[in-house]
């Protein structure tokens, strides 16, 4: 025989149906926690999945760098960019220039002031014929 009346989570959520033996309760829990269970195990494969194929992907970027350096001979942007930025904030750090051995310090008697003046020349000078095809 159903039981019809309602408890206090029906009555809260605005639902209703009969309740149901614990046979079924029971069922539906063991069901619901293999489905949890099932949903936990195919997010963390896919975690997995996606980390590995960003640090293939990473592998793959540098090796086509370093390949590309050896064929090349040319050091990749990244690299040179960064050692352009390191030589320029040298001056920022501690100590300034004095822990740097490559610069040549000057005594101040070697140094000589220029005045600087406009020349006109090239200033005025007609602009260069276009290359014509």
């Amino acid at each position: 025989m159903l039981d019809l009346r309602l408890d206090t989570n029906q009555r809260a959520w605005g639902f209703w149906w009969p309740r149901q033996n614990a046979q079924m309760n029971l069922l539906f829990e063991f069901v619901a926690g293999i489905l949890r269970g099932v949903v936990k195990v195919v997010l963390v494969v896919l975690t997995a999945l996606l980390a590995l194929s960003v640090l293939c992907i990473g592998l793959v970027v540098v090796a086509w760098m370093v390949l590309r350096f050896l064929l090349t001979g040319r050091k990749p942007a990244v690299v040179t960019t960064f050692s352009r930025f390191n030589q320029a904030a040298q001056q920022f750090r501690p100590g300034g220039w004095s822990g740097n051995a490559s610069v040549a310090h000057h005594d101040s008697a070697d140094i000589v002031d220029v005045e600087a003046h406009e020349v006109r020349a090239v200033l005025n000078a007609p602009a260069p014929p276009k290359a014509t095809d």
